[in-house]
């Protein structure tokens, strides 16, 4: 059974998309989904269809394990550099255009 992690899922209108983990995306409609409305970063098993608009869409989809509840985008961000990271990046830059010149 594929794997993957919810994209986006607009439980107003009942959609959403799936990143499958071979890369790809995939449609998501809310009645395929066995338990719940789905969150962003959720990691889910489903299986593949084809829809009518020749698109490939998740049909039974489960959520294997659910985003952290106060992530809103369902995944964790790396934090800002630091002022010195900043600096040894940009002295890494000017030296590689020296090198070029």
């Amino acid at each position: 059974m594929p794997t993957g992690r919810v994209k986006v899922f607009h439980a107003d209108r009942n959609f959403g998309f799936v990143l499958n983990d071979e890369g790809g995306e995939l449609y998501v409609s809310g009645d395929e989904v066995t338990e719940g409305p789905l969150r962003p970063g959720d990691q889910i098993e489903f299986e593949i269809a084809d829809t009518e608009r020749r698109r490939k869409a998740a049909t039974g989809v489960t959520v294997t394990r659910q985003a952290p509840a106060g992530n809103p985008v369902g995944r964790t961000m790396a934090p800002p550099p630091t002022w010195d990271d900043l600096e040894e990046r940009e002295r890494q830059r000017r030296m590689a255009r020296r090198r070029r010149r």
